[in-house]
């Protein structure tokens, strides 16, 4: 079985995006969401807190602006997980993660992969963004934190780290990087989302990155593939709208 873990902001009373949950999955899955408005917890907290509620055997970890976009996803996310050699699945990463800049899309193409649609504009427009073309699962060595499975018997030996990330930043690729020692981390290109936000790569996300390299140094840079970025030829990534016109191409 799996079970979604959400750490949630907005009324409990709001359904939706259980209901979506629910409505694109095959299966009977468990969904556990953990009000975080009155006593507010960093993101490594709520998730330890509910991979060790959880009884499903898989473990969805995802934001509440996170919506699916086709039905099955469920279907698709355990055929990646029909390897055992695979500890987690998301729906974007990196080949190559640097010390010099520790963020999951740094690297850029063509190491970074997956793709995501984003709304702007209050649901007026909407765009693909495309890291890479892929049509089947490829490796990686970290994945966004937007949405992503994990084994739930990984946690016998695997945690979030509450006490160096204790907000909500670089809590997935902290778990990426314990993970990876271990077993392999996937994109699965088949499981389609709709992301309401961006990123924020504040102050806050910066000290987060100081401490991510500080803990993972002798770790760093962490490859699955020969070669490594350059940053003086970048490859931008594209987005398209809803005509499959290029809007944007940006330097993860």
């Amino acid at each position: 079985m799996i079970t979604v873990i959400v750490c949630s902001r907005t009324d409990p009373a709001d359904t939706l995006h259980e209901r979506n949950v629910r409505k694109t999955a095959t299966a009977e899955l468990e969904y556990l969401r953990y009000d975080n408005r009155l006593s507010p917890a960093g993101l490594c907290s709520v998730y330890n807190r509910g991979a060790q509620l959880a009884q499903g055997d898989i473990l969805v970890f995802m934001h509440e602006d996170v919506f699916f976009m086709d039905t099955g996803w469920d279907t698709a996310l355990m055929r990646s997980f029909a390897d055992p050699g695979v500890g987690i699945v998301g729906i974007a990463g990196t080949q190559y993660l640097g010390p010099e800049a520790p963020g999951w899309a740094a690297a850029g193409r063509p190491f970074i992969r997956g793709k995501v649609v984003h709304e702007t504009g209050n649901g007026e427009n909407f765009h693909l963004t495309v890291f890479s073309w892929e049509k089947t699962d490829i490796e990686v060595v970290a994945v966004d934190g937007l949405l992503f499975a994990v084994r739930k018997n990984l946690f016998d030996r695997v945690r979030f780290d509450e006490a160096t990330f204790d907000g909500f930043h670089f809590y997935d690729l902290d778990l990426c990087m314990q993970v990876r020692r271990t077993h392999r981390i996937v994109v699965n290109a088949d499981i389609a989302v709709k992301h309401l936000s961006g990123g924020s790569f504040d102050a806050a996300w910066k000290g987060y990155a100081l401490r991510f390299v500080s803990k993972y140094r002798s770790e760093l840079p962490a490859s699955c593939v020969p070669g490594a970025p350059d940053p003086a030829h970048r490859i931008p990534f594209e987005s398209f709208d809803l005509r499959g016109r290029v809007t944007q191409e940006t330097i993860g």
